[in-house]
Parts: C-alpha cells; sequence; structure tokens
C-alpha cells in the first residue's frame, strides 16, 4: 500500500477530530450528566383506586411527553407494577412546577353555568362548595355526572359561588392548544383546537348554550365562565383566567398531551438526589476508567511491545472521539451521562484493545514465517478485519437489543457500549492498520524481538 494513501487516511482521523473539537472547544461543551451523576429530583406517583398495568403504560407515556416538553435533560419515566409511576429528573429543576404538570390529571370539562351566586345574597352563606377529593375516587369520579359548586374570584376581588350543571363535554375533544396573549383582559389564555370529530358536538353545545354561560372547568378548577354570543363551529375556543406566561404554556401543554388516565395521590413521594453523592459516584467512575486504561496499555506494551505504542495511541483517539461526541450529543440532543454509561465506556475501552489484539496476533504469524512486518501487515489486516467486524457486530447486535428493550440508566451503557463498537471499527480502519504500515518502514519495527515474537522465533529456530 502506498505510503501517499495511509497519510490521508490518517489525516482523516486529524480531520474528523478537529471539526469535533472545534465546536466543543469554543462553546465550552462538556457532557451533560444524568441524575446519578448531577443530582436532581425523584417522583414516585402512586395512582388511586384500581389501576392495571395497561393503564399506567399510557398515564407513564402521557407523563413522559409531558416532561419532555418542558425541555427537561433525560428524564427517566417508567411504570413500577400496577399502580405506580416513576419520574427521575435530573438538575437543578422547580420541584413544584414539575410536580404540578407531571401529576395534574388534566380532566377538562365544559359546564352550564345553572346559578351565580354574589356574597350578600341570602343563600350565599348557606351554599355549600363541592368538597372535591381525589383520594376518594369513586366520589371523586361520580362529580362528573353531578352538579357542583365550586368558588371563583371575581373582578373586584369578591369570591364567587357558582353551581354547575353536569358535565357536557371533556377535554378528550381538544387537538391543540397554546398560550396567547390575552388582549382584552391583558394578561395569557389559552387557544384551543378542537378534534374533527368533536367540531360537532362543540358546535351544537354552543348554540344550544345561546345566552347562557359556558363553564371551563379544570380539575375542578373554576377557570371562567364566559357567555356564549354565537354558535361556534370552527372547531376553535379559548380558556381565559388569571394566568401568568408559564402558568398558561404549561396549561396549554398538558391539554395538548391529553388527561391521565389514572388520578395519582395528590401528596406523591418526593425523593432529593444528592450533588454531593454524583461527583463521588462520577470521580470514582472516571478513576476506574483511567485505571482500566492504564492496565490495558500496561499488558498491550509488555506483550506487543513497539505495537503496544500503537494501541496506546488508538485508545487515546478512542478517548477524545468519546468525550466529543458524548459532549455534542448532550448540547445538541441533550443526551445525558449516567453512570451506567460511564461503566460502558470503561467496558468498551477493553473493545478497542480487542481489535489491536487481532491484528497483532495475526501479523505475528506472519513474522514467525520469516516475514518483515512491513510486507505482511496488508495480508495480516485483511484477516484480521473480518473477525473485528464479526466481533463488533456481535458486540453491537447485542448493545442495540439491550438499548431497545431497557429503561432508564442501562440505555446509557448500551448506547456507549455500542458506540464504542462503531468508533472500534473507525480507529481500527483509518489509524490502527495505517500507523502499523507506516512505522513498519522504520528498522525497530523489523526486528522480531520488539514486536514481541523474538523469543517465539529463537525457539522455533533451535
Amino acid at each position: 500500500m502506498k505510503t501517499g494513501r495511509s497519510l490521508w487516511m490518517l489525516a482523516v482521523v486529524v480531520l474528523v477530530l478537529a471539526a469535533m473539537y472545534v465546536p466543543v472547544l469554543v462553546g465550552g461543551y462538556g457532557p451533560r450528566l444524568g441524575l446519578d451523576l448531577q443530582g436532581g429530583i425523584s417522583v414516585t406517583l402512586q395512582a388511586l383506586g384500581e389501576a392495571d398495568a395497561a393503564k399506567m403504560e399510557k398515564a407513564a407515556e402521557i407523563v413522559r411527553r409531558r416532561v419532555n416538553a418542558l425541555g427537561l435533560t433525560e428524564p427517566v419515566v417508567a411504570p413500577q407494577g400496577n399502580n405506580r409511576v416513576l419520574v427521575q429528573i435530573p438538575g437543578e429543576q422547580d420541584p413544584d412546577r414539575v410536580l404540578k404538570i407531571i401529576g395534574s390529571t388534566a380532566q377538562l370539562q365544559f359546564r352550564e353555568v345553572l346559578e351565580i351566586i354574589y356574597p350578600g345574597s341570602e343563600n350565599y352563606d348557606t351554599t355549600e362548595v363541592t368538597a372535591v377529593n381525589p383520594e376518594d375516587l369513586e366520589a371523586y369520579q361520580a362529580l362528573k355526572d353531578q352538579e357542583v359548586v365550586l368558588e371563583k374570584e371575581g373582578k373586584n376581588g369578591e369570591v364567587l359561588k357558582v353551581r354547575l350543571g353536569p358535565t357536557r363535554l371533556t377535554g378528550d375533544i381538544i387537538d391543540n392548544a397554546d398560550a396567547a396573549v390575552d388582549r382584552e383582559k391583558g394578561g395569557y389564555k389559552i387557544d384551543f383546537q378542537l378534534t374533527s370529530e368533536a367540531s360537532p358536538q362543540f358546535a351544537a353545545l354552543t348554540k344550544e348554550m345561546l345566552g347562557k354561560q359556558l363553564a371551563i372547568v379544570l380539575d375542578y378548577h373554576l377557570e371562567s365562565f364566559p357567555t356564549v354570543q354565537s354558535e361556534i363551529t370552527e372547531g376553535r375556543g379559548e380558556i381565559t383566567g388569571d394566568f401568568s406566561r408559564e402558568e398558561a404554556r404549561d396549561l396549554a401543554m398538558v391539554l395538548k398531551m391529553g388527561a391521565l388516565p389514572v388520578e395519582f395521590d395528590p401528596n406523591p413521594l418526593v425523593e432529593n438526589v444528592s450533588a454531593s453523592l454524583g461527583r463521588d459516584s462520577l470521580r470514582q467512575g472516571l478513576i476506574a476508567g483511567i485505571v482500566g486504561l492504564i492496565l490495558v496499555a500496561v499488558f498491550m506494551l509488555s506483550v506487543y511491545r513497539l505495537l503496544g505504542v500503537v494501541t496506546c495511541f488508538s485508545l487515546v483517539i478512542f478517548g477524545l472521539l468519546m468525550f466529543g461526541i458524548i459532549s455534542l450529543l448532550g448540547r445538541y440532543v441533550h443526551w445525558s451521562l449516567t453512570l451506567a454509561g460511564i461503566a460502558g465506556v470503561v467496558v468498551s475501552s477493553g473493545i478497542s484493545a480487542d481489535s489491536s489484539v487481532v491484528f497483532f496476533e495475526r501479523l505475528k504469524e506472519e513474522v514467525r514465517e520469516g516475514k518483515t512486518v512491513r510486507s505482511s501487515v496488508d495480508r495480516a489486516y485483511r484477516s484480521a478485519f473480518r473477525t473485528i467486524i464479526a466481533a463488533d457486530a456481535a458486540t453491537f447486535i447485542t448493545a442495540f437489543i439491550l438499548w431497545i428493550l431497557a429503561m432508564g440508566p442501562v440505555k446509557g451503557f448500551a448506547f456507549t457500549l455500542g458506540l464504542a463498537t462503531l468508533l472500534d471499527v473507525f480507529i481500527s480502519y483509518f489509524f490502527t492498520r495505517h500507523a502499523v504500515l507506516l512505522l513498519s518502514r522504520l528498522d525497530a519495527y523489523n526486528r522480531p524481538r520488539l514486536v514481541g515474537v523474538g523469543r517465539e522465533v529463537l525457539g522455533s529456530e533451535g
């Protein structure tokens, strides 16, 4: 093989590293750390009443979409048994906001306003507000088909009591929702788009309610009760109230994602994961990785001598590529490195060395037959490359299956392990092969003893 082609192949490695590290260094990017490394919050949502695996799976999927819509980093959302959902969110978050969003049932109801009772009315003090207790699931669900009395603050700060009829339509009719500026009242509102199937139902309801007030109730909190001025046929509506920008965005988001199929305990189990514990885990993981790399390097140098030097450089390139890719993934796709992911990196350092072992052992066979390293590199690598591809393919398939089936941090292990197999093929083909070919032009690399086969050759001659 020509020297010029080998130099071009090594230049590809340099160009890839340069293209990767220009944005990493300029942007100051680094790995985005997961819950177990940087701390965060862990929430266990406990279902009330009877539930089953199918409902919990659907609930977990809705919660996952809500969390992802918040832009939170690498959340873990998984059903646990038939009555719990585990939510783990790394990083510093506003726990009250997160809990409100992930635990909100988001049951939207449209009800007819039967009566508005103002303070000072003779029946104001005798009218009891409906007690809404989510923990009493049967009674809570029965409220949907009953008259209820809810409170709402009036324009002058007075507390109104509003008697509402049974639910006429629910939030299932909403296809999309977005926060918008309320130019009439100030503040923010939620504009919603109905599904095509629900538009005729909503049009019929608004036609029936002309001149009457239609209340919009979310989780038994009375948001507004506007007077229906005309039949609404275009399939659009709005929810007005005293919303801040963040409240309007969060409400629009949960309405868009849909209501949860089960009720959860309003007081979920919340645990704060210490960041100091994460730093200790990170430090121990890095120490383990460094020790592993040193031991691999010592082994390769002791067994393959000068050829082992090539492996040491390949491990450095492997580490640089892995760090750069993880940093860019954290920046652009919000992928987080967990302790399990670090374990995958540590394990994969051996994979990178394995390919060198396969290549060097095939090369040693050629040298034992009296050939020089220089004349044997291409033939030895072509033979070894088939084994390298087969071994890496098996590892990659295993990692891919694990990534598909696993949940949470275990995905990080599978991902880094699979990524390592791809990098191994790249480094082996573009760097190891051509580095050995170029170095084989030196006299030292053509002395059997300096490439780990000296004693074997001498023994065969004796």
